[in-house]
């Protein structure tokens, strides 16, 4: 089965879905460089018929929920402890630091905003998801609907080729 209007349509989704990520961003203040913005990039999987929204930018977790944020990386504290003069650098000297840090935690809290507050910090592709959903929905309905009757209108001609049947567009 060929899904053609439908994967044109995903296309449309995906466009519609990177900006208002690209948007959210900006309104939830996370936008300081841009990089996670312009790392923002869609696929439509016409095999599946899906369309996958990810980002090239590794810490857009981080952005997205900020308890992922709070948890430390071994690795990015022993790639940081090694890169610093004067600290012991052994195994056993990094661990002791990453545990300390996982037992005091490191920088400043991260402040979670609610829904009720006018400030929304984390979630943001959540956020755009359920404000975008009706939006998707009506955009993909016609779609299917067209690329189904077209698949009936195929089968009924191949069943009975003396029937008159047109395809839907």
């Amino acid at each position: 089965m060929k899904f053609k209007h439908t994967n044109r349509t995903l296309t449309e989704v995906g466009i519609l879905l990177r900006k208002g990520l690209q948007q959210e961003l900006i309104d939830q203040k996370h936008n300081a460089t841009g990089r996670l913005s312009r790392g923002l990039k869609y696929h439509v999987d016409k095999k599946s018929n899906t369309v996958n929204v990810f980002s090239s930018v590794s810490y857009w977790k981080a952005v997205n929920n900020p308890i992922f944020a709070k948890i430390p990386s071994y690795s990015a504290i022993a790639s940081w402890v090694r890169a610093k003069r004067g600290i012991e650098s052994t195994p056993a000297a990094i661990t002791r630091i990453y545990a300390k840090m996982i037992r005091k935690g490191y920088g400043k809290p991260y402040v979670h905003w609610t829904e009720g507050n006018a400030l929304r910090r984390t979630n943001f592709a959540g956020y755009v998801a359920n404000k975008k959903k009706k939006e998707v929905a009506a955009k993909l309905a016609p779609s299917i609907g067209v690329d189904v009757a077209n698949m009936i209108a195929d089968k009924i001609k191949k069943n009975n080729p003396k029937t008159n049947v047109t395809k839907a567009f």
